[in-house]
This record gives C-alpha cells, sequence and structure tokens, in this order.
C-alpha cells in the first residue's frame, strides 16, 4: 500500500514539472523588441522641436514606437531594427537604421533613423492606414533626437582658403585700370581733391610687380608735376584681393593711405625711398 502511494505522489510530481518546464523555458527567453544596444542608440524622445512640449513627437521604447501629435495618436508593437531596409537599392545618404513596427490590422509603421552633422533625426514610413491616422503633416516631417548619446557625424571640415589667381596683365593698363583706381580713390577718401594724387596722372617710373611680407603688388610710383621731391606717393596694389595701400608725400609730409597692416608700413616706407630718394 505504501508502495502505490510512493508511486503515485512520484507520478504526480512528475507531471507538475512537466507542466511547468515550458513556462520556464518560455521566461528564460529574451523580451520581444529592441535590443539594450539599440535602445542605447536610438531609445528616447524625438520631436519635431525639442523645446516644446507640445510638437509633434515620436518615442522610442522596448516594446513598442509612439508617434503623436495633439489627438493624433499612433502605438505599434514589436519594433525590430533593419538595416537593408531600402532592398537592393543604394541607401539614402545618411541612413542609419529603419526601426520597424506592427501596427495589427493597419499595417506597420517604421521610423527611418538618418543621421547627419547636426545630429541624428526621423522620418516616417507606414501603409496607408497607419498613414491616414497620422495625417500628411505628421508624415513629412523630420524628428530630432531630444535624449540619449547622439550619434552625429564629425562636422564637416572646415573648406580651404580660396587661393587667389596670380597677377595678370600688364603692370602698365593695370595700373591706369578702373579696378585699381576705384581702390586707389577709396583709400584717400572722398575729400581728397588734389588732381594729380586722385587721378596718379603725374610723370611716373614704369609699374612693376613686387612682392611684399609674401603677398605680390602691383608697384605704381608718380608724383605732381614740375613737383615731383616733395609731392609724390607710391600705390601697392593687390589684384586677387583687391586691397590697395599707398604712402603719399605732399609738401614734405608722409602720411599712409588705405590703413596697411603695421607690418607693411616700414615696407611701404622703404619702397618709398627707393622710388623719391634714391633717384633724386
Amino acid at each position: 500500500m505504501t508502495t502505490r502511494k510512493n508511486d503515485t505522489r512520484t507520478l504526480l510530481a512528475t507531471a507538475l514539472l512537466a507542466a511547468l518546464l515550458p513556462a520556464a523555458a518560455w521566461s528564460q527567453q529574451p523580451a520581444a523588441g529592441l535590443p539594450p544596444d539599440a535602445m542605447t542608440l536610438y531609445g528616447g524622445r524625438w520631436s519635431t522641436n525639442c523645446a516644446d512640449a507640445s510638437a509633434p513627437t515620436l518615442q522610442v521604447l522596448q516594446d513598442k514606437l509612439i508617434a503623436e501629435s495633439g489627438k493624433r495618436r499612433v502605438v505599434t508593437r514589436e519594433p525590430q531594427t533593419a538595416h537593408s531596409f531600402f532592398g537592393n537599392s543604394p541607401p539614402p545618404a545618411g541612413f542609419d537604421v529603419a526601426l520597424m513596427s506592427d501596427a495589427g490590422k493597419a499595417g506597420s509603421m517604421t521610423f527611418l533613423v538618418y543621421r547627419t552633422a547636426r545630429g541624428q533625426y526621423i522620418t516616417l514610413d507606414a501603409d496607408k492606414p497607419v498613414a491616414g491616422q497620422l495625417g500628411p503633416e505628421l508624415m513629412k516631417q523630420r524628428y530630432w533626437r531630444c535624449e540619449g548619446a547622439a550619434r552625429a557625424e564629425p562636422p564637416p571640415t572646415e573648406p580651404k582658403a580660396k587661393v587667389p589667381p596670380p597677377p595678370t596683365g600688364s603692370p602698365a593698363a593695370l595700373a591706369q585700370g578702373p579696378a585699381m583706381q576705384k581702390a586707389w580713390r577709396a583709400a584717400l577718401g572722398a575729400r581728397e581733391n588734389d588732381r594729380w594724387l586722385v587721378r596718379r596722372e603725374g610723370p611716373a617710373p614704369e609699374p612693376q610687380w613686387v612682392t611684399v611680407e609674401g603677398t605680390r603688388y602691383l608697384l605704381h610710383a608718380f608724383c605732381k608735376p614740375h613737383d615731383c621731391f616733395d609731392n609724390n606717393a607710391i600705390a601697392l596694389y593687390d589684384q586677387g584681393s583687391g586691397r590697395i595701400y599707398g604712402l603719399v608725400q605732399r609738401n614734405g609730409s608722409n602720411r599712409l593711405v588705405g590703413s596697411p597692416p603695421a607690418a607693411l608700413a616700414p615696407q611701404l616706407e622703404k619702397l618709398w625711398r627707393e622710388q623719391w630718394r634714391r633717384k633724386n
């Protein structure tokens, strides 16, 4: 009798264990939805304006995706990541991943994640019933990352400074051309009206190219007719940038024009002496 009771107890225990095994095995399986690494990269709130709580918003949760704006709200289940959403076609520039989810009978909703120098953003893709619930305004927006670690591309490198083309043309022609004349007139100022100085039309050596402080300038020296020793000038014109600097002597008194840099002032003095003191 005792043996039968023990056998009965053994059978009941075995049956109970067998009934519990499937539940135990199921409980050890990972929860459906986005894995932890995907949540780190994409989880949280996304919005058209993160500073405005009423702006259209997306939420990426482990077990659901949510799109909402005002009274419009769509919740989908079991999100999954897909890196080949566009099939055999090349993905658009900046595409990172697709977060695909199930909306039941209405179809599916997908968050397409892109990354740019500014940061990550999402655009929406959905089956027609879901897109109809959201409306065209929500479907065409960009939703920017509001929280979490951003995966932005490095900022674009600074464009290289444009190098002006080398000076071209005859020095004499350029010295009399409208570009240099306009720059010189601006450097003198509107109040200057001394004809020989404004028009640079007095006696002059041949214009020439000179290199000063690493920049190539057109040097034009000229003077007041019949009074070159005390009334003369030099002009340095940078054809690439349009800048012009000069030194003017009038009635024996020197002044700089064009606001030359401090390092250039002594060079102007040197060039002026070469033109109007060494030769005269």
